[in-house]
């Protein structure tokens, strides 16, 4: 069976709409009792020392976007605005300025998720979990969802791959130990030599910069004991091989001799699966 292609102007271009709309209707004062965080919230970490300082800003200059909620029984669920909730009861406030609005259950997330994206205080595992699930919510493909909200498709494709880190890496990057430029370049790397990376990057307090060029000299040093053990991979081929894993951002292996030969593409999921499908041009092939 097909999948099924995304409607954007029934998906997220409509979510948008509805965002909009919700900044016209009227702000109402809801005490803090009656609020509960969402569940499905996809920001996990929550910098204390942050919202402290936003605490103090709207301390001194008041709450400048209210948050959104909807209802739920006699109370209320927070669709977005989670962060500000929090420097309210730092503040020991009673009540809050909403907008409140019903949404169907199915849009919540999708919701929070778009408040989420466009925020910049996420940090990079954040992001990439944003991207992930709205493109799952959606149906959408990297290419619509860089679209939709402005960035590139190469950004997207980058934050994705954070998502493959292996899992002492990726707390690391969450934490703030290891920047989105030094994890573009990790992900590259089998697990084992990403938390190597990491601990050198950490211990030789290493800039993306530098990290890059103690990446590429180690990678250029492993292709010549490859070409040492009398591979039959020429540098024509070897080029052709770095500018497919540069367009296509996957593992590439091009096999070669007399004239033949074959080229392998690597994924790890169905999304990358289609996502290369997509790349390629070929509208007419879909996972199954």
């Amino acid at each position: 069976m097909q999948k099924r292609k995304s409607t954007l102007g029934k998906g997220l271009g409509a979510l948008f709409e509805q965002v909009e709309e919700v900044k016209r209707t009227e702000v109402h004062e809801l005490e803090l009792n009656k609020i509960i965080p969402n569940p499905e919230q996809v920001r996990k970490d929550f910098d204390e020392e942050a919202i402290d300082e936003l605490a103090k800003s709207i301390e001194n200059h008041g709450l400048l976007e209210p948050i959104l909620v909807t209802p739920r029984g006699d109370k209320f669920l927070i669709v977005a605005g989670e962060r500000r909730f929090r420097a309210y009861q730092k503040l020991k406030k009673k009540s809050i300025p909403a907008l409140v609005k019903e949404f169907l259950a199915e849009d919540i997330k999708k919701l929070s998720l778009i408040e989420n994206i466009q925020r910049k205080d996420l940090n990079p595992i954040e992001e990439a979990m944003s991207y992930k699930e709205l493109m799952d919510e959606l149906e959408l493909t990297q290419e619509e969802l860089a679209h939709e909200i402005g960035k590139s498709r190469s950004h997207i494709a980058n934050s994705l791959r954070l998502l493959k880190l292996d899992k002492s890496v990726c707390e690391m990057v969450r934490r703030g130990d290891i920047s989105f430029g030094h994890a573009k370049i990790l992900s590259s790397a089998t697990h084992a030599d990403q938390i190597k990376y990491a601990n050198s990057i950490l211990s030789q307090k290493l800039s993306v910069r530098d990290f890059e060029k103690l990446f590429k000299e180690d990678k250029k040093s492993s292709s010549k004991k490859k070409n040492n053990k009398n591979t039959n991979k020429n540098m024509f081929i070897e080029e052709i091989e770095n500018q497919l894993i540069e367009q296509l951002l996957a593992r590439v292996s091009v096999r070669y001799k007399d004239g033949k030969g074959k080229i392998i593409i690597d994924f790890s999921s169905d999304e990358e699966l289609n996502r290369l499908i997509n790349y390629i041009g070929r509208d007419d092939l879909h996972y199954l």
